[in-house]
């Protein structure tokens, strides 16, 4: 071969060696390394009766100014899974001094709840610097924002709200905390009394005191802390709910007094909350396209009045007079077996049961609901008869539980 085309072919051998040499350094290369993904941290089972329970009497009491509302407090939780739990109480609501605590926690199986906790707790921040820039609809006015001295970190807010026609004005100090994978979000509240408001520093200084307390209480290691019964409310789990309608409980809570309790919780379709959609409509949490899974959800309340020795008697006399009132209704059946007397019409279910009277009822839809493509799709309603036989299978179970706290 002439060297003229001999040094052609070599020219032209040289892009092909180069793409070889190429190809092998690439199949050398190390793959980038896949981010592990982070171990979910252990949460508390927050209830709403715990965050009650972590506020010392002595802190209660001088917070509520001498309020004469009783020990009440209204609580509610979500139903804690092993990545979120959420727990919140609230003191004295309409008294000069109301108080309310939220704690929650969420994460998911590739972002730590420390991590959501974080951002979260940033973006309060700066919207909270928003609202001091900007007027309220409602009248109300909103310094900046300040650091305050309290977990990981804090901040507090002040926020004034103006009198209105035979409405007195108020202001209340806000503080949100983050201690570790938990917010904490405290509100003390005053209003005007005698033409004036509260005093900020008055107001502050008790939220810190709140802020103390929690902070402190949401750094024990979740191991360590005994869970706190829910009260009267307790006679009745959430399996037993959820047994009795459908999968899932998704919140329970509870307001009243030392004289009269309203347990209720919250029922929806178990694993259909979907992404928020616009147009979707709402159903007991979370936006569902109507499209795509139609929910079933509603309230079972439960009234449970404490009559006392004394009250026992007039009750008595009023609950056969109540039950002969509905004799005649088709859906009237009086029940054996079930605490004194028992009796349930339409909706609702009535015990007499010791020194207490209980009443049941549920708000919202126990049948129908689902995919509308399935086969035989009916939209979500009430059926009276199956809610009947819901309640009925309730009201032992809730006669049994209370009897074990008396």
């Amino acid at each position: 071969m002439p060297v003229e085309e001999r040094t052609q072919v070599a020219v032209m051998r040289i892009p092909l060696i180069l793409l070889l040499m190429a190809t092998l350094a690439a199949c050398t290369v190390t793959p980038p390394a896949v981010s592990p993904t982070p171990a979910p941290e252990r949460l508390r089972s927050v209830t709403g009766p715990q965050i009650c329970a972590a506020l010392p009497e002595p802190l209660r009491v001088s917070l509520a100014l001498g309020a004469k509302l009783g020990h009440g407090a209204t609580w509610g939780n979500n139903v804690a899974t092993a990545t979120a739990a959420e727990g919140r109480c609230q003191w004295y609501d309409g008294a000069p001094r109301s108080l309310k605590v939220w704690v929650e926690a969420y994460g998911s199986a590739t972002r730590t709840a420390t991590d959501h906790a974080k951002q979260e707790f940033a973006e309060l921040r700066a919207f909270a610097v928003e609202l001091s820039e900007r007027p309220d609809d409602d009248l109300r006015s909103y310094a900046l924002p300040v650091a305050a001295d309290h977990g990981d970190a804090a901040f507090s807010q002040t926020s004034t709200k103006a009198r209105k026609p035979k409405r007195p004005g108020s202001r209340k100090v806000q503080i949100i905390l983050r201690q570790g994978p938990w917010l904490v979000k405290i509100e003390y509240r005053g209003t005007e009394e005698d033409g004036e408001l509260p005093a900020e520093a008055e107001l502050r200084r008790g939220a810190d005191q709140v802020a103390r307390v929690f902070s402190a209480e949401m750094a024990r290691d979740p191991g360590t802390v005994a869970p706190v019964d829910s009260g009267v409310c307790g006679a009745l789990s959430i399996a037993d709910v959820a047994s009795a309608f459908y999968p899932s409980v998704t919140e329970m809570s509870s307001s009243g007094d030392a004289d009269e309790t309203l347990c209720t919780w919250t029922i929806r379709d178990e694993d259909r909350r979907a992404p928020e959609v616009p147009g979707g409509g709402y159903c007991g949490g979370g936006k569902i396209t109507p499209e795509v899974f139609v929910p079933r959800c509603g309230d079972l309340r439960v009234h449970v009045i404490d009559l006392g020795e004394s009250g026992r008697q007039n009750h008595e006399t009023w609950f056969g007079d109540r039950s002969e009132k509905y004799d005649h209704h088709a859906s009237f059946r009086r029940l054996t077996g079930i605490g004194d007397r028992a009796f349930v019409v339409g909706d609702q279910a009535h015990v007499l049961t010791g020194d207490h009277l209980l009443e049941f009822d549920y708000w919202g839809e126990n049948i129908g609901g689902g995919s509308r493509d399935a086969l035989g799709f009916r939209e979500p309603s009430l059926d009276e008869a199956a809610l009947r036989k819901s309640l009925i299978r309730l009201a032992p179970i809730f006669v049994s539980g209370l009897s074990a706290r008396a």
